[in-house]
């Protein structure tokens, strides 16, 4: 039988399926800037500790912080909501607020009722190594040829040249998708890069644009 989750709650789910979210950021009004979506949660301060407190008390999601450690009542909740405002995902934020994510069984009926396909879940980030004029583009994908058709896009939109000296595939077994699941395996891609922006011989081509390739839940809906 399908999960059954008010619209809300439903929300607060999907919202951190591809990481942990400061509760405090909850009751932000730019939803998107914050959450990067045209539409937030529609809930009254009341009715989100009520949602949230519901999801924790039924195991579906976890909230904690650096001080309390797990929290699981709704004045800890009210107390979270209060914090001084951050930018809302974890591993942005200085100082850890009190966060929320998916609890193994949240996640679980969060894809029953999502139904995703996680062959097409593509992380990628950057760095710069020390002293190098060349940045390092790491791309993970479950379907290698995805991975392949992300890259050409990559180099397209961002207007970058890939070192094809530099490229490296591997094959990571198990692979941590994200911090609560895991898949049985992925592609690895990583090259270095230079941007070619003010280039003008630099060679174009037309392949789909990034946004196809991005954000978990246009992928995994």
């Amino acid at each position: 039988m399908e999960p059954r989750f008010t619209r809300g709650e439903y929300w607060l789910l999907e919202n951190v399926v591809e990481d942990e979210f400061a509760i405090g950021a909850l009751i932000m009004r730019e939803p998107v800037f914050f959450f990067g979506k045209r539409e937030w949660h529609g809930l009254t301060r009341a009715s989100l500790v009520e949602s949230l407190y519901r999801l924790l008390s039924s195991g579906l999601i976890y909230a904690k912080n650096e001080v309390d450690g797990f929290i699981s009542t709704s004045e800890e909740i009210e107390h979270a909501l209060n914090e001084p405002k951050s930018r809302g995902y974890a591993p942005f934020d200085t100082k850890k607020p009190t966060s929320y994510g998916l609890t193994e069984e949240g996640g679980a009926q969060w894809e029953a009722f999502a139904t995703p396909d996680w062959q097409a879940y593509l992380k990628d980030g950057f760095h710069w190594p020390d002293g190098s004029k060349c940045g390092m583009w790491e791309v993970i994908c479950a379907d290698k040829q995805r991975l392949g058709s992300y890259y050409r896009s990559f180099c397209f939109h961002r207007q970058i040249e890939a070192s094809l000296e530099s490229m490296e595939w591997d094959y990571i077994a198990p692979w941590q998708a994200t911090y609560w699941k895991q898949l049985e395996g992925a592609y690895r891609l990583r090259f270095y890069y230079q941007d070619k922006r003010d280039d003008e011989n630099f060679e174009r081509f037309s392949p789909p644009p990034l946004e196809y390739f991005h954000g978990i839940l246009r992928i995994l809906s």
